[in-house]
């Protein structure tokens, strides 16, 4: 190689470390740097005397070039490590960033759901609160519970005496006919089978998953609450907030039931217990008028206490009221639950008797006659029997309307007093007596 190859060759190194190195590549820099160095050397060592300054130059311009790129490949390494380091910070803190604001939209969303349920809880307590009827609530509570509760397949349930006879269905929604929460029979014989009581809060997964409580207030059951575990809910989140929902409508039950416990109160007579004259008046003015929509009969049945007047005169008037108060009894227990006992006025009782047929209301008007015939009334040292006059009439047999219903039931009871009292006349006797 001539001497001037190598001296170019020498100076180009600087040139081709730059190559070598780029973009940032330190390895090619100091490749480079020492084959700047060892070039250099030998140019100085194989150069002429004359020429040894020469390529002394020409050997320290190769390894400063190197060098210098060299310097300058580790100067671009660093800022770039720098800028990399800078740009995964920002990276992070734009993912810590996404993070934190995933959460706060999450945290929003559930808050903007507590304030919806807040809210719908709110609204639920106050249109509960003016609810005054079953009918008045039944509304209120369904829509509450899907506000508030988020279920659509649910059943509330009234107690019935406290829950002493059990549970009657307030509002069943969703649930189909084959679920244990559907009926109250169902569901009580799948908690007698599971070992569990009506008192238990539960989350049940046979046979199907729900959850079910009682609504209450003490010890005092009002009412029952079940719903079906919708997909994707923790049972026992939703169990908390049925507990929630349970606790938040319980007055409502409570005022519903002493309003209607008032409202029966106003229709008994307090004397005798049986349903007062205007309680009366409504329920034959209905049955008239479900008779006639649906083709049925009726029966009436209207007693009088016999020589009441001289019960009272003589015995004195708490007698007379005992003989009351026991009249009602036992009428109220020689019916049926369908049947309807009211005092009429003074010692006067009707019965309406649904769909009894004639031969059914004389057995029956029979049994109260022989019952009060056969009751006992002690007095200071006597006992004193009582009997009732009954006279019968049927609609649409023997009349077309209440009022005229009524003075023939009253009609045929006078034949009975006047045929020697402690008897039953119906209103065909009466036309025959006639």
């Amino acid at each position: 190689m001539t001497t001037a190859l190598w001296y170019a060759l020498v100076a180009s190194l600087p040139a081709a470390g730059g190559l070598l190195a780029y973009p940032r590549r330190p390895g090619g820099g100091v490749l480079a740097l020492a084959v700047s160095l060892g070039g250099g050397g030998a140019l100085v060592a194989w150069s002429a005397p004359g020429e040894t300054l020469a390529a002394a130059a020409c050997a320290s311009w190769g390894a400063a070039g190197c060098a210098f790129v060299l310097v300058a490949c580790l100067r671009l390494r660093r800022e770039a490590a720098a800028q990399e380091a800078e740009l995964e910070g920002a990276r992070r803190q734009r993912a810590d960033l996404g993070r934190t604001l995933a959460e706060n939209r999450t945290a929003g969303r559930e808050t903007e759901l507590e304030q919806k349920e807040t809210f719908a809880l709110y609204g639920m307590i106050k249109s509960l609160a003016e609810a005054l009827s079953w009918d008045d609530i039944r509304p209120k509570l369904e829509s509450a519970v899907g506000q508030y509760m988020g279920v659509k397949e649910f059943a509330l349930y009234s107690a019935v005496q406290g829950g002493k006879e059990g549970f009657q269905p307030l509002t069943v929604r969703g649930l189909p006919k084959s679920s244990a929460g559907a009926s109250w029979a169902t569901w009580e014989r799948c908690l007698q089978e599971q070992g569990r009581t009506v008192a238990e809060s539960l989350v049940v997964s046979v046979p199907e998953k729900a959850v079910a409580l009682p609504i209450h207030d003490g010890s005092e059951y009002l009412g029952y609450f079940y719903a079906r575990l919708p997909p994707g809910v923790d049972p026992a989140l939703l169990l908390e907030k049925a507990r929630t929902f349970a606790s938040d409508i319980s007055f409502a039950f409570r005022r519903v039931q002493l309003f209607q416990e008032v409202e029966r109160l106003s229709q008994i007579d307090g004397l005798t217990g049986v349903y007062r004259r205007g309680t009366f008046d409504e329920r034959l003015s209905d049955e008239v008028t479900r008779a006639k929509t649906f083709k049925t009969t009726f029966g009436l049945m209207l007693l009088d206490i016999d020589h009441f007047k001289s019960l009272n005169d003589r015995y004195g008037h708490p007698f007379g009221d005992q003989v009351l108060k026991r009249m009602g009894e036992l009428l109220n227990a020689s019916v049926y639950e369908t049947d309807f006992v009211a005092r009429y006025g003074g010692e006067e009782f009707v019965v309406l008797l649904p769909r009894a047929d004639p031969e059914g209301a004389l057995r029956k008007a029979e049994i109260i006659r022989r019952a009060v015939e056969a009751e006992k009334f002690p007095l200071a040292f006597e006992t004193i029997h009582v009997t009732v006059s009954i006279g019968i009439a049927h609609f649409p047999r023997d009349a077309g309307g209440p009022e005229e219903l009524v003075s023939r039931a009253d009609s045929a009871m006078y034949q009975a007093k006047s045929q020697g009292r402690n008897r039953v006349v119906a209103c065909p006797d009466l036309r025959r007596a006639g």
